[in-house]
């Protein structure tokens, strides 16, 4: 990977605009970024790794040190990177998140981070094909292209401050963390954990197959009834039971059969006797009945003529109730007539036909006659109606007139109050203008108050950050004044002191006692950083109020508070003139709408009026000739009915003369009349038709009579038998029927015919129901107890025969559970170091990373061989280290001074011997993690650790060994302060502080 060229603004110590060209710089291969320490040098590389993973460069670095404190709190801070990989060239740009001005009102408001990846023809390109602008996408697309996460990128192409001698001096346990990590060898060691866990399941599982064929024996014991069972006995055991049961099982069915014939023979024995019992019992019921069947048929025979008798009496009853309503009939026509007036010799029908056909012919004069008065009052009332429409017109024809005028007199009115609302709108934009400049006044007042507020929040926390930052000054001078009794305290007998390398300790420091330890210095450094991130908090406050406070004062001007409050006044003063314009311009317009509508009114009604006048007249005289016609019909229909109402059959009745009746009083008397004759006619047929009725019983009466055999109805009547007498008789036949039936096939059984020809045979001593019965009950018994015998065996072998495959399954499954357990355990001991061909118990993922860690070292040892005259080189060992007090990891590291021909520990190095070392062990280590990231092509190099501990020999040679770098195409920056490698390096970056507190970059190529 390449970088070529890098962006970034508002970032870190960098408010303004920074543009670093790597192509550029690179161009020898080797180039400086230099400055004054706390410059912002490692800020560059920050935001580096910022661009391509959304993070930074060191372990302890927190994302507040991206925004710069320094820039306008508005200004968007970003970083834009373009580089070059294998998959082609990529310009990649971010935006971390930070706290910007609310574009109203005051305060903050929080930017949330972003980041967009363009694919690029060439590192030229200025635009691009976008690929994505989600933040996951970005960091996967980048860790592909680039074929390094943010870890591997960080030991292979960032090498940070303090990382160089951290590796090489970690005790072995560390040392395999970190490698772990790096190479990713954590599946190993999960891999074996996993082996492991495995491991105890499966002899878990195992003794728990164990347990469960011991408990399968012990059901299978109790089951077979035997003490105890082996895996050998069960079969044996198994078949004894099923033999038992067979033998049972034929015992039950023999008694069985046995039981079954006795009971057999009990039923026959006690069957044939109760036949014998039950035909002595039918044959006394028979001669009973025998004895009175005489009685029987005589209570038969008068059963039957009570029945003849009532066949005559019924139609009889029936004559004398017909007679009976034929003179009832006959008596009620008479009195009719009697009553009505109607001479005998009168035919009644044809006297109702005539008074129905005139009252049919006059009905419907009677409603037209109910109308006449008031037709007459509403045609002398549509009269005078037709007079009052005449002066109705006249009086609209006034009110039209004068209209007109008044409608021209509200349209006036509405324009001169139109004309005075006009103002309103610049009025009320006056007001609002006046108002928001009011507004803008009281907050430049609270806004001074804020900065005040904001600038003594400043001050303390700045006095506290001085505060805490003196304390931890302090704590670490103590701390390094009593190193030497910190280290003496470590020293164990025998081991090798790491100052000096002796075994031998004569004269060992003892540690002070308010000697402080590095948790105490690690506190005092928290409590530092964050007494920073307050005192940066507070400061990004204060530019952010301040800012404010600028914008209000630009925004006010010179404005005064009394004059405004009286421009204000005049504004509110016009708006509410307008106001009240505009409400009169809408009264006004709605007078002049009713007005219109009162005018359209009076219109209608006028056309209205005029019309009704004219259809007023033209009915009235067609109405006064339908009037006069229908009072002529109407007495000529009177006078009609009244002469056929007045005839002799009805004036005896002392009804009113034709004169004095109206048509409506004649109908009624019409109609009167004819249904009295309807009444007549009625009662007459009646009477006619119970005379017929009279004649038709009496013939059947006498066929009644003819057919029983009676002469009289009289003689019929006495044949009757009472309701109670007629109930006992009848009760009497049907018990002595049912008795006869019952006997009858009782003796038609075949048990009781067979027990006549028992008896017939022989004695009734043959037959002893008590010795039957008792034999039966011994049967049942012995069967009972042979049952009861082959159900226990029959059930005991199948108990045993399912406990037996429960037992064979439990065995099986111990099988299969021991076959696979022995290959899980043999491979988590080989992955755990717990085999005998593996006594040193290396385990599978410790063998892995010293496989890797070898291959660094011998990386390590190609670039050392050229440094230091050739003195040192690096060697691995399983041996613990000095000092650790971990476990064996394989990993251990030591140097070997080739001057001496003697192993030395890391710790034992000088500073500038240490720098060189951990130097080529760190390009070692990136060399490898290279190869392992399949091969990637690292084009750029970042080294950021102190050179100012090299001597100018040793300073060469690593300045040579870098140089050796760039030989394959390789870019490599230096991050340093030594001013003997400006000397050396010609191309560079130059960080400078500014006197705004801020730092700016110089590229010299």
């Amino acid at each position: 990977m390449y970088l070529h060229r890098l962006e970034l603004r508002a970032i870190g110590p960098y408010p303004e605009l920074v543009s670093i060209d790597f192509a550029a710089l690179a161009a020898s291969g080797v180039f400086l970024l230099e400055g004054p320490t706390g410059s912002g040098k490692s800020t560059i590389i920050d935001a580096v790794v910022f661009a391509l993973y959304g993070g930074l460069a060191g372990e302890g670095s927190t994302h507040d040190r991206l925004h710069s404190q320094h820039a306008d709190p508005g200004v968007e801070p970003f970083v834009e990177l373009v580089f070059e990989t294998g998959a082609g060239v990529f310009r990649v740009r971010r935006t971390p998140q930070y706290d910007r001005p609310k574009q109203r009102g005051a305060g903050t408001v929080r930017q949330q981070a972003s980041a967009q990846l363009f694919r690029l023809a060439s590192p030229a390109d200025a635009v691009g094909e976008p690929v994505s602008s989600r933040i996951p996408e970005i960091g996967l697309e980048v860790t592909r292209v680039v074929g390094l996460d943010r870890a591997q990128f960080l030991q292979t192409v960032v090498l940070p401050q303090g990382e160089f001698a951290r590796f090489l001096r970690a005790p072995g346990e560390d040392r395999r963390k970190l490698l772990q990590s790096l190479f990713g060898t954590q599946v190993y060691d999960r891999t074996a954990d996993e082996l492991a866990a495995r491991r105890r399941e499966v002899q878990a599982e195992v003794e728990s197959a164990d347990a469960r064929v011991r408990d399968a024996l012990n059901r299978f014991a109790q089951a077979a009834g035997e003490p105890e069972a082996t895996e050998a006995s069960v079969a044996g055991t198994l078949d004894a039971l099923r033999v038992r049961a067979e033998d049972t099982a034929a015992r039950r069915a023999e008694a069985v059969a046995a039981a079954d014939r006795a009971r057999l023979h009990e039923h026959d024995v006690a069957a044939r006797l109760g036949a014998r019992s039950r035909r002595a019992a039918l044959l006394e019921r028979r001669r009973a009945l025998d004895d009175g069947a005489a009685r029987v048929e005589t209570a038969r025979d008068r059963l039957a003529l009570a029945d003849r008798a009532a066949r005559v009496t019924t139609p009889a009853d029936g004559l004398d109730a017909a007679r009976v309503r034929a003179d009832e009939h006959h008596r009620r026509a008479l009195d009719l007539r009697t009553r009505l007036g109607v001479p005998i010799d009168v035919d009644v029908a044809a006297r109702h036909a005539d008074l129905a056909a005139c009252a049919a012919s006059v009905r419907h004069l009677v409603a037209v006659e109910a109308t006449l008065d008031e037709r007459r009052r509403e045609h002398s009332d549509a009269a005078a109606r037709a007079a009052l429409l005449v002066e109705r017109v006249a009086e609209l024809d006034r009110v039209l007139g004068a209209r007109p005028a008044g409608r021209a007199a509200l349209v006036e009115e509405a324009r001169t109050a139109a004309a005075a609302a006009g103002d309103g709108e610049a009025a009320r934009a006056e007001v609002e203008r006046l108002r928001r400049v009011r507004a803008d006044l009281d907050a430049r007042d609270a806004a001074t108050d804020a900065v005040r507020r904001a600038e003594r929040t400043v001050a303390d926390r700045r006095i506290r950050a001085e505060e805490l930052l003196r304390a931890e000054q302090a704590l670490r001078a103590r701390r390094i004044a009593g190193l030497a009794g910190e280290l003496g305290a470590a020293l164990v007998p025998g081991d090798p002191c790491p100052v000096c390398g002796a075994t031998e300790h004569p004269d060992v420091a003892v540690p002070q006692d308010d000697h402080p330890d590095a948790a105490a210095v690690d506190a005092a450094a928290d409590a530092t950083r964050a007494a920073d991130g307050a005192l940066a908090e507070a400061s990004a406050v204060l530019a952010v109020e301040r800012a404010d406070l600028e914008r209000l004062r630009a925004a006010v001007g010179d404005a005064d508070a009394d004059v405004l409050a009286e421009q204000v006044a005049v504004a509110v003063a016009r708006v509410e003139a307008a106001r009240a314009a505009a409400i009169r311009v809408a009264e006004v317009e709605q007078r002049r709408l009713a007005h219109d509508d009162e005018t359209r009114a009076l219109e209608r009604e006028h056309t209205t009026v005029q019309a009704e006048h004219a259809v007023l007249v033209g009915t009235s005289a067609a109405e006064g000739e339908r009037l006069d016609h229908d009072a002529a019909t109407v007495s000529e229909a009177r006078l009609r009915a009244a002469s056929l109402a007045g005839s002799p059959w009805v004036a005896a009745d002392g009804s009113a003369t034709p004169d004095d009746r109206s048509l409506a009083q004649t109908v009624r008397q019409l109609d009167d009349l004819a249904t009295r004759a309807v009444e007549v006619t009625a009662a007459e047929s009646q009477a006619a038709t119970a005379a017929q009725t009279v004649v038709e019983r009496t013939a059947e009466v006498a066929r009644a009579l003819a057919e029983q055999g009676f002469d009289t109805v009289d003689a019929a009547r006495a044949a009757l038998l009472p309701p109670d007498r007629t109930t006992a008789l009848q009760a009497e036949v049907v018990a002595a029927d049912r008795e006869r039936a019952v006997v009858d096939a009782g003796l038609a059984e075949p048990a009781v015919v067979a027990a006549a020809d028992d008896l017939d045979a022989g004695p009734d001593a043959a037959l002893d129901l008590e010795a039957a019965r008792a034999a039966h009950v011994a049967a049942a018994e012995r069967a009972d107890d042979a049952v009861r015998s082959a159900v226990s065996a029959s059930d005991r072998a199948e108990a045993a025969a399912g406990c037996a495959v429960e037992v064979d399954r439990a065995v099986r499954a111990r099988d299969d559970t021991s076959a696979r357990s022995r290959a899980i355990v043999r491979l988590a001991d080989v992955a755990n170091g717990a085999t005998a061909v593996n006594p040193s118990g290396i385990t599978l993922g410790t063998y892995v990373l010293m496989r890797r860690f070898e291959d660094v070292v011998a990386a390590a040892n190609d670039r050392l061989r050229g440094m230091l005259g050739g003195r040192f080189t690096l060697e691995t060992s399983d041996e613990r280290e000095a000092g650790s007090r971990a476990r064996r990891t394989g990993l251990a590291l030591a140097v070997h001074d080739h001057t001496t021909d003697t192993r030395r520990a890391p710790g034992s190095l000088s500073g500038g011997e240490t720098f060189t070392v951990s130097l080529c062990l760190a390009l070692g280590l990136a060399d490898v993690v290279q190869a392992e990231a399949g091969g990637v092509s690292l084009g750029t190099l970042f080294v950021d650790e102190g050179f100012g501990t090299l001597d100018p020999e040793t300073l060469d040679d690593v300045i040579g060994q870098l140089a050796r770098l760039t030989a394959g195409g390789r870019q490599v920056g230096i991050v340093s302060h030594v001013e003997e490698l400006k000397q050396r390096i010609p191309e560079r970056i130059a960080v400078r502080r500014t006197a705004e507190g801020g730092s700016r970059v110089t590229t010299t190529v």
